[in-house]
C-alpha cells in the first residue's frame, strides 16, 4: 500500500470526528447544564478539535501530501500534546462542577490542583520541542515518542484517574438516582483512552487515539442530555414524558401470559405539607418519596417515575404490596430527617394491564379511579379519628 494512503484513512476519520465535536459544541448549552458548566464541556471539544487539526496536518505531512519540515513536525505535535492535556483539564472542571455547584472550599482546590498539573505538563511539552523530552524527530525525518512520554501518559491518567474516583466517591452521598449515574459517567472517561493507548502501540498509524477520546466525549454528551430531557428535575426520577413512552411499550408486549401492573402513588396531605412547613420541606418530602419508590423499584425489577406533582408511577411485572413496600421504605428514609421532615403516607392505586388493545390513558385512568377510592378512605378515615 502507498504511504500516504495509510496517511488518507487516519485523515479520514478525524474529519468526522471534527464535524461531530462540532455538533456537540452548538448543541451543548444551558439547557443541558449550567452555562460554567457547559462552558467547560465545550472547551473540552474546542480543544478536542485542535489535537484534530494539528494531527491532520501532520499525518499529510508526513504522508508527504503538503509540504513538511521538522520545526513544522515538532510544533504540530507539541500543539496537539497541549491540546490533549487542555481537554483532559477541562473535563475533570466540568466533572467538579458537575458534582458541586456551590464552589466550595474543597472543589477550589481541587480545580488549582488540576490546574497546576496541566501547567506542568504543557510547559513540558512546548520545552520538549527543544529538548526532545517528550518526543523527537529521527534520522528519517520521522516523530517519534521518546522515553519522557510516559510522564505526559501519567499525568493524564492522574487527572483523569482523580476526577473520575472523586466522582464516583460522591456518588454514594446522594441518592437522586439521576445524579447517581451521572456521578459514576467519568470512569468511563478512563477506560476508553486508556484501552486505544495501549492500542496505539500495537497498531501505529490508525486512528485509534482520536476515537478513544471522541467516544467518551461523544457518549457522557448523549447521557447527560438524555438525563435532562427524560429525568424530572428535583426528585431525578424518570419524568411524565420518559414514562409514557415506557408504558406505551410495555402495552405492546402485553399479553394474557405477560401482563404487568400499574400503581400510581399519591402522598396523602402534600398540600397541607407546604402550607404549614412550607414549599422546601414539601420538595424534600417529594424527594424522600422519591427515593423510597426507587429503591421499591429496584427490588421488584420495576419502572418509576414522577408523574406530577405528589403523584408518582410504579410499574411492575406481578401484584405486589406496593403500598406496604413503599411505606417501609419511607418509614425507614424518615428515621434519618425526622426532625426536617412531617410524617408521610401514602395512597396507592392499580391496574393490570393484559393487553396491547388498551390505550395508556385507559390504564392510568383506572389506577387513578383506584388511587381516587383509597385517597376517599384515607380521608373518611382520618375524619372519624378526628370526631
Amino acid at each position: 500500500m502507498d504511504n500516504s494512503a495509510i496517511y488518507i484513512s487516519y485523515i479520514i476519520t478525524e474529519i468526522f470526528c471534527i464535524f461531530f465535536s462540532i455538533g456537540i459544541i452548538v448543541k451543548a448549552n444551558k439547557n443541558v447544564g449550567t452555562q460554567l458548566q457547559m462552558g467547560h464541556f465545550r472547551g473540552m471539544a474546542l480543544f478536542f478539535i485542535v489535537y484534530l487539526v494539528s494531527d491532520i496536518w501532520w499525518a499529510l505531512g508526513q504522508g508527504k501530501m503538503i509540504p513538511f519540515n521538522n520545526t513544522l513536525n515538532k510544533v504540530l505535535n507539541a500543539t496537539g500534546l497541549a491540546a490533549v492535556a487542555l481537554l483532559t483539564l477541562g473535563w475533570c472542571i466540568f466533572v467538579i462542577f458537575r458534582i458541586d455547584q456551590n464552589n466550595s472550599r474543597q472543589t477550589v482546590i481541587l480545580r488549582i490542583i488540576h490546574y497546576a498539573i496541566t501547567i506542568v505538563d504543557i510547559i513540558i511539552t512546548i520545552s520538549s520541542v527543544f529538548t526532545g523530552f517528550y518526543f523527537y524527530i529521527d534520522k528519517n525525518d520521522k516523530f517519534q515518542f521518546a522515553d519522557g512520554y510516559i510522564v505526559h501518559i501519567i499525568i493524564i491518567f492522574i487527572q483523569l484517574f482523580g476526577s473520575g474516583i472523586y466522582s464516583f466517591w460522591k456518588s454514594f452521598s446522594n441518592q437522586q438516582v439521576k445524579l447517581k449515574k451521572e456521578y459514576r459517567l467519568p470512569l468511563f472517561f478512563i477506560i476508553i483512552p486508556s484501552a486505544t493507548a495501549v492500542l496505539e502501540e500495537i497498531l501505529p498509524l490508525t486512528p485509534i487515539v482520536p476515537l478513544g477520546i471522541f467516544l467518551p466525549i461523544h457518549y457522557s454528551f448523549l447521557e447527560i442530555q438524555n438525563s435532562e430531557i427524560y429525568s424530572d428535575a428535583l426528585t431525578g426520577l424518570n419524568n411524565r414524558r420518559r414514562m409514557e413512552i415506557f408504558l406505551q411499550d410495555m402495552i405492546h408486549n402485553a399479553d394474557e401470559s405477560n401482563s404487568f401492573w400499574i400503581h400510581m402513588i399519591d402522598v396523602n396531605d402534600f398540600k397541607l405539607v407546604n402550607d404549614k412547613f412550607g414549599h422546601i420541606v414539601g420538595d424534600k418530602t417529594l424527594q424522600l418519596v422519591a427515593d423510597a419508590l426507587h429503591n421499591v423499584s429496584d427490588k421488584l425489577h420495576g419502572f418509576c417515575a414522577r408523574y406530577g406533582g405528589d403523584e408518582f408511577v410504579l410499574i411492575v411485572n406481578d401484584d405486589a404490596e406496593i403500598k406496604e413496600a413503599i411505606q417501609n421504605e419511607i418509614n425507614a428514609l424518615r428515621q434519618k430527617c425526622a426532625d426536617l421532615i412531617p410524617a408521610i403516607t401514602v395512597c396507592t392505586g392499580c391496574a393490570e394491564c393484559k393487553s396491547g388493545a388498551i390505550t395508556a390513558t385507559q390504564l392510568i385512568a383506572q389506577a387513578d379511579e383506584q388511587l381516587y377510592v383509597q385517597k376517599e378512605i384515607f380521608h373518611g378515615r382520618r375524619k372519624a379519628e378526628n370526631t
